[in-house]
């Protein structure tokens, strides 16, 4: 391994704990993961300025962000109702951290707010470990959690979670990354593909209704791809799009930038994608860094949103004895 490929020091955290940031590289691909949070900080494709990830350069940043950048969330992404749950007839109250009401991410201090241990570590791959314990943030079952950052054929960047627990508990793992394929500052004239037929409508605290609705006739209606700034028009884009459980990967979106010609198609196995416009992304500041509103867009590949409360939805519950597997690769392309 050379100088250039080893883990370097980002910072130290209050409690003193290292956060290392490990470059992974391969197939005309780069990237850097910090071992805060699990999170990509950067990603870069051979013949494009940018990177294709919204990132920060000092640790700082990160600790002080509130909209999830680039992290790994869980152990349950996305917002369960009151925090209120039950597995089994016992109820569980857990942390209200969205708007003092509901659960969102796994609680204030879940998996995009520790730091991972770097368990292995190649040129084209990283895997970190986090072990969660019996009743954080109000979860119950002690977790083993592994990570694979991975660069494949495609070229592809490919996350492989698995997760293991000693008690039933909710088990639902999300990237949380904010994609700009673009030259521009923006998002909005990238064109997005969704091929899903029915997405969860939220109520104003962004819980969905329990029944899918059709997407047809709507501005969300993606299964024809289209321009960003068609969908924000029309109130924006913070919604969970509705598809099988899958055994292997399937095809959830695709993502373009006309003006670079970079192209982006998320295979997943995941129930669920959720996708946030990035309307927030102007309130990250770092040093001289100001980015606008939808500087970056997420797209995140997991269960549906307040899945234990919603008997319509994929059962996010993990029990002993069972294996926890998310595979979600993000395939790359660019105009030759």
């Amino acid at each position: 391994m050379t100088e250039d490929s080893r883990p370097r020091s980002l910072g130290v955290l209050p409690d003193r704990q290292t956060v290392w940031q490990i470059p992974i590289a391969g197939q005309g691909l780069r990237a850097n993961v910090l071992s805060y949070g699990a999170t990509l900080q950067s990603l870069y494709i051979a013949g494009h300025p940018k990177s294709l990830v919204l990132g920060l350069d000092d640790l700082e940043g990160y600790l002080n962000q509130a909209i999830y950048l680039g992290a790994t969330v869980g152990r349950c992404a996305n917002r369960i109702a009151e925090g209120r749950f039950s597995i089994d007839g016992t109820d569980h109250q857990t942390d209200q951290n969205f708007l003092n009401r509901h659960t969102l991410h796994g609680g204030a201090c879940g998996t995009s707010r520790l730091n991972w241990q770097v368990l292995d570590h190649h040129p084209d791959r990283v895997t970190l470990g986090m072990d969660l314990a019996d009743g954080q943030m109000g979860f119950p079952g002690a977790m083993e959690v592994r990570l694979t950052f991975s660069i494949t054929a495609g070229p592809a960047l490919s996350l492989e979670i698995t997760a293991q627990a000693d008690k039933p508990t909710l088990c639902n793992f999300a990237h949380h990354g904010y994609f700009n394929l673009g030259l521009t500052e923006d998002v909005t004239d990238h064109l997005l593909h969704i091929p899903a037929g029915s997405y969860q409508r939220p109520d104003d605290t962004l819980i969905p209704e329990n029944d899918p609705v059709p997407l047809a006739g709507t501005a969300l209606d993606f299964r024809v791809a289209k321009r960003l700034r068609a969908a924000l028009r029309d109130g924006g884009i913070d919604h969970n799009f509705c598809f099988e459980h899958q055994q292997g990967q399937a095809l959830l979106a695709q993502l373009s930038a006309p003006d670079s010609g970079v192209r982006m198609a998320i295979h997943s196995t995941e129930p669920g994608l959720q996708v946030y416009d990035g309307e927030l992304t102007d309130l990250v500041r770092e040093g001289t860094r100001n980015w606008n509103s939808y500087a970056g867009i997420a797209l995140e590949p997991q269960n549906w949103p307040n899945a234990i409360n919603n008997p319509k939805a994929p059962s996010p519950i993990l029990r002993p004895g069972e294996v926890y597997r998310q595979r979600t690769s993000f395939v790359f392309s660019t105009r030759r």
